[in-house]
């Protein structure tokens, strides 16, 4: 793939963040400097990146690290990588072929050997070299404020889509000021996050690898057309907020912790960035499993790396990148303080998944592709346009024929979908 095919975003934007990367040594300290860009504006505001380095430097004096970060970090990201300057160390973007890696990241080295050490190896490695090693590592279910729960009389959170329907009109019976579930439509990224939770509500490892030959993912009773129907019903029973095309993200996580919504759907690391809104109520705020329950009878969480740190392949500084690649993922208590899996294997349950573990809730990692296929499900995903995963054009779809937005039924999309979906697997076959 030319990295021309990589241009998302505007040439502006790219000519307005193409600042302080790969330069070369500072002239004022005499430190080798590096760029780290990244996407967490809000550590670079409230002083926590400057925390890091700090720490990073006193064991590493001869390096100096500039902090780069960006609002919307996939597509202005990939405008810069149109060109060699994208930093030194980054944030890969979710969206990068396996098969282009090589064009854009250093090699880190041996998945099997690195897999030794850390989990998540799947996600950025290719043809057994890994180009990426995870921030951390995510669940990704239900951020529930149980206090809500527990007022409405919910004592245990439920296990099947039908008594989790149940729970939420108990709430919204009890309190009708309470949304019961938040589906930040208009932010878009947080409905991917339905996606996310396919493999542990099948409790298959191989879910995912399973989608690039089944025809019919999304018929009535299978996995994907019950999550996907979970969302239309909540959304019917107008257990939603009251006009989701104007959710605003920031704000539903002070509404969560302060009782005002009793649950959203996504991923561990919201579990901090809760319960910093509102510290007094940090109790309340637990991680639960996606309410559905294996043919095991076993509940299960997908686990997965966050976003990979990755080296720019173009870096003069590959060593000195490497040293602040290692350090924040060895040393660093950014998995910690994110509510995440540290990447390192062995180590504890962070706080926010302690509720799940104690429930009994198993942690689902799903296996790598087959040798050759390793970016099969993506073609075939790109192919259908459905973006699971990835976009949120038809979970938002979903819900706007479910409040009346849209004069489609369930039942019309769940059809549209099988048909792009078994019309892609075919397509890619031919290719």
């Amino acid at each position: 793939m030319k990295k021309g095919l990589l241009g998302l975003g505007a040439a502006t934007l790219a000519t307005l963040l193409l600042v302080g990367c790969s330069n070369g040594e500072s002239k004022d300290s005499g430190k080798e400097t590096i760029t780290f860009i990244n996407h967490r504006t809000d550590w670079e505001t409230n002083g926590k990146w400057d925390e890091y380095i700090k720490q990073f430097n006193e064991k590493n004096p001869d390096i100096k690290i500039e902090v780069q970060t960006i609002t919307d970090y996939a597509g202005q990201v990939k405008t810069r990588m149109n060109s060699d300057d994208y930093g030194d160390i980054l944030m890969i973007p979710s969206d990068i072929k396996p098969q282009d890696y090589k064009n854009f990241f250093e090699p880190l080295g041996k998945k099997d050997e690195l897999s030794k050490k850390y989990l998540g190896m799947n996600d950025r490695s290719y043809e057994g070299i890994s180009y990426g090693i995870p921030s951390q590592i995510n669940a990704t279910g239900l951020v529930v404020n149980m206090k809500v729960f527990k007022d409405a009389g919910v004592k245990e959170f439920p296990k099947t889509p039908e008594d989790f329907v149940k729970a939420l009109k108990k709430v919204k019976e009890h309190n009708s000021e309470v949304t019961p579930l938040y589906t930040n439509y208009a932010s878009g990224w947080t409905l991917t996050n339905w996606d996310f939770v396919k493999a542990g509500a099948s409790g298959d490892a191989d879910f995912t690898n399973k989608l690039t030959t089944d025809k019919a993912p999304f018929e009535d009773g299978k996995v994907m057309n019950t999550i996907y129907n979970t969302l239309y019903t909540v959304s019917k029973e107008k257990l939603i907020e009251a006009d989701p095309t104007t959710s605003d993200w920031e704000q539903s996580k002070v509404d969560l912790a302060n009782g005002k919504i009793g649950v959203m759907v996504l991923g561990s690391w919201a579990i901090p960035q809760v319960q910093q809104a509102n510290p007094d109520n940090a109790k309340d705020i637990q991680f639960m499993a996606f309410p559905m329950t294996a043919p095991d009878g076993k509940q299960y969480m997908t686990v997965a790396g966050d976003y990979n740190y990755g080296i720019n392949k173009h870096s003069k500084h590959k060593e000195a990148a490497r040293k602040f690649l290692d350090w924040l993922v060895n040393d660093s208590d950014y998995a910690k303080d994110n509510g995440g899996l540290p990447t390192v294997k062995g180590a504890d349950y962070p706080a926010s998944l302690k509720a799940s573990q104690k429930a009994g809730v198993q942690l689902l990692e799903e296996n790598p592709a087959p040798a050759g296929k390793e970016s099969l499900f993506g073609d075939i995903n790109d192919e259908s346009q459905l973006g699971i995963g990835s976009t949120d054009k038809e979970k938002q779809r979903i819900i706007d024929a479910a409040i009346g937005n849209s004069k489609e039924s369930f039942d019309d999309i769940m059809k549209d979908f099988n048909k792009r979906w078994s019309e892609a697997i075919e397509k890619v076959s031919q290719k």
